[in-house]
């Protein structure tokens, strides 16, 4: 089920949609939004070719699909290219107070002359492009000339140590090449992402990442599109290319990049472990409630719900 039309004012304004596609290659009309996507598991390698049929069956030439919290990912996700949100100040409370210029785009301005007998209900035309607020929801989108190209599958195993900015900006740009798709990328962090052991920014007891807020990276959707493992590297086979976890599981790679990040070294200092890392190391010793400001255990410990509180 798709959309007649958008609200394309609303996406390049809170989108980076002009990184993927010339919008005056497009026409106003051309655009539509898919509602809901179900397609029977014995076609799903056929997802490309439905989607350039349901295109050329409803003359539109872009497709957008909008992530909410509560969106079920459909099989054709893999096929779609998401498009990064813009960033707007998180200190407002209202809006700027300066000068204002008409919210007209350019793709809305080439086709006035064309399309004035194009008058459809606007889906979600409740939106406001100047509302100067970061986008509720995640947004993916691909093209006619997108799904015709075909893309190149790489299998290498990449493994990536450590949910930093730089290791998260490294995954980020490699699932946003559109001509390539990465069909082995695994993230290997303790706690995961951190938005998973931060519920929210008051709970963190570092200092705030300036890359990537909770919200950015819940709209990144790495879950869905990488294998994101909660685990500890203790060790680097390099002549078998192997890493080593703390559980002893062993993940095999191709390409290895090592992107932990500025971590406390206190505990190190002292020759103490953090209270939720295991094992221990023979030569370090480990105090019952002594733990790390980088050990997502700590956060576990400090919940309302807990007996420590």
């Amino acid at each position: 089920m798709i959309s007649k039309d958008v609200n394309l004012d609303y996406y390049i304004s809170h989108f980076h949609i002009q990184d993927q596609i010339l919008l005056t290659e497009h026409e106003r009309k051309g655009h539509s939004r898919m509602v809901y996507s179900v397609i029977n598991p014995i076609f799903e390698k056929s997802c490309r070719f439905f989607l350039k049929e349901v295109l050329r069956l409803s003359g539109k030439t872009c497709l957008y699909f909008e992530v909410q919290k509560s969106t079920v990912i459909p099989t054709t996700f893999h096929e779609l290219i998401h498009v990064r949100s813009r960033r707007f100040p998180h200190f407002l409370d209202r809006k700027w107070d300066h000068e204002r210029w008409e919210n007209k785009s350019q793709s809305t301005a080439a086709d006035e002359e064309v399309d004035k007998d194009f008058k459809v209900p606007v889906d979600g035309a409740d939106r406001k492009a100047d509302d100067e607020t970061e986008s509720p929801f995640a947004l993916c989108f691909t093209s006619k000339k997108l799904l015709s190209e075909a893309k190149i599958v790489k299998n290498a195993r990449i493994v990536v140590i450590g949910a930093s900015d730089t290791g998260i900006s490294f995954v980020e740009a490699l699932l946003s090449i559109t001509y390539l798709h990465f069909t082995n990328i695994t993230l290997i962090a303790p706690g995961g992402l951190p938005h998973h052991h931060l519920p929210s920014k008051k709970t963190n007891l570092k200092c705030q990442s300036t890359s990537y807020t909770n919200e950015e990276l819940q709209k990144l959707m790495l879950e869905s599109r990488i294998t994101v493992l909660d685990a500890r590297m203790t060790d680097i086979d390099r002549n078998d290319k192997n890493v080593i976890l703390d559980d002893g599981k062993v993940v095999p790679y191709d390409t290895l990049i090592l992107t932990m990040g500025i971590q406390e070294k206190t505990l190190d200092s002292l020759k103490f472990a953090s209270w939720g890392i295991s094992p221990v190391p023979s030569d370090i010793r480990r105090c019952r409630g002594v733990l790390s400001i980088d050990d997502p255990h700590l956060y576990k410990t400090l919940m309302p719900e807990n007996p420590l509180m």
